[in-house]
């Protein structure tokens, strides 16, 4: 990954949404060890000793245990400062989001978890989405849903209720899994629907 070149971005928008998400995190909404250890990865790739000490002053720690439960307001944290550092090397503010959320997907799918699931969906993209509710619901702790809405064989609207990811990781996460599928030229589009609802649209050839 490509890290920051100039000015730091994300700007008073994201400075805000960052709090607005922060006032919505309770103690029992929560993040698997995994993506802490996803995104201080690509910092450490970077070889800048400074940012990743500005990551890990983010977010308290320096080692995660993959499937243990962390904070989700110290994972937005994190995300929030690796995105600023990493943002115009990948555009934006919410490019450095896309490309963290395909990093903590290709990780989880390298992982003792991930290599089973994709052995066994592997070459069926249409059986990933149909098992993203089972999925999400083993994986939040916070009472969040998830809901798949077939329009097309190969598109798809996906609908996430009480998600604290921001919709960018979560278009780079989706967008990583389907390509590592089988999908060819997968597309993923969010919409915000509510303060932590938004809906995904999911196409590939």
């Amino acid at each position: 990954m490509r890290r920051e070149t100039g000015a730091a971005p994300g700007g008073t928008g994201a400075e805000r949404e960052l709090e607005r998400r922060l006032l919505l995190a309770t103690p029992a909404d929560t993040v698997r060890g995994m993506f802490f250890r996803s995104v201080l990865e690509v910092m450490r790739e970077l070889g800048d000793a400074v940012s990743m000490e500005r990551c890990v002053e983010a977010c308290g720690e320096r080692r995660f245990v993959d499937f243990s439960r962390y904070p989700a307001s110290t994972f937005l944290r994190l995300l929030w400062t690796a995105s600023r550092l990493l943002g115009n090397g990948y555009g934006d503010f919410e490019g450095a989001l896309r490309a963290l959320g395909r990093r903590g997907a290709t990780d989880f799918f390298a992982s003792s978890t991930g290599r089973p699931l994709q052995s066994l969906l592997m070459g069926n993209p249409k059986r990933l989405v149909d098992s993203l509710p089972m999925a999400y619901a083993v994986a939040s702790s916070n009472g969040g849903q998830c809901s798949v809405t077939w329009e097309e064989s190969r598109r798809v609207r996906v609908l996430f209720d009480h998600d604290f990811l921001p919709s960018a990781y979560v278009e780079g996460a989706l967008t990583a899994a389907l390509e590592v599928m089988g999908a060819r030229d997968p597309r993923v589009r969010g919409r915000m629907l509510g303060p932590l609802s938004c809906e995904y649209s999911l196409t590939w050839v």
